[in-house]
């Protein structure tokens, strides 16, 4: 088995985002009591101007993500043709899997992991969360050296 530092703090989130999204009809909608919601504002942090409605399940980082997404599909498969309604109404419900990233951390997701987000019918995002570097410089060392050194052979 090959060891490595693994994504810090796995979640796996139902996140529905939209103007004009009012987290209490959502809320009634689904039958279904947020872990967070936030009402439209235009200087909030996340997605300035739409309300935010999201189900979020948290992890053990070396559980990894297969039992998140089972847990998160069992809470919201009962109200999934209520979620699809709000999207055919114009707002964005998507399945969300985020962890919090360290130099040289991965993560795996497992085909059953993956067909189980797939019976939603949702689309997927990943959202990592990483420390700040300790040098302003770090935040560019993925660039290439200006010099074109890079491409020598």
């Amino acid at each position: 088995m090959e060891l490595f530092s693994s994504w810090g703090t796995p979640r796996a989130a139902l996140l529905i985002t939209g103007r004009n999204l009012e987290p209490r009809n959502v809320t009634a909608e689904l039958g279904i009591t947020p872990t967070f919601s936030r009402e439209a504002t235009r200087d909030a942090p996340f997605r300035p101007g739409e309300g935010c409605w999201a189900l979020q399940v948290t992890g053990a980082p070396e559980r990894g993500f297969d039992g998140l997404v089972d847990e998160l599909v069992a809470l919201i498969s009962p109200a999934l043709e209520e979620i699809q309604g709000i999207r055919r109404r114009g707002h964005s419900a998507r399945l969300d899997l985020s962890g919090h990233v360290r130099s040289g951390s991965r993560t795996f997701l497992s085909s059953h992991a993956l067909a189980r987000a797939a019976q939603l019918g949702l689309p997927v995002s990943l959202t990592t969360d990483a420390d700040p570097p300790a040098r302003s410089e770090d935040l560019l060392d993925w660039l290439p050296a200006p010099d074109g050194s890079h491409r020598a052979t």
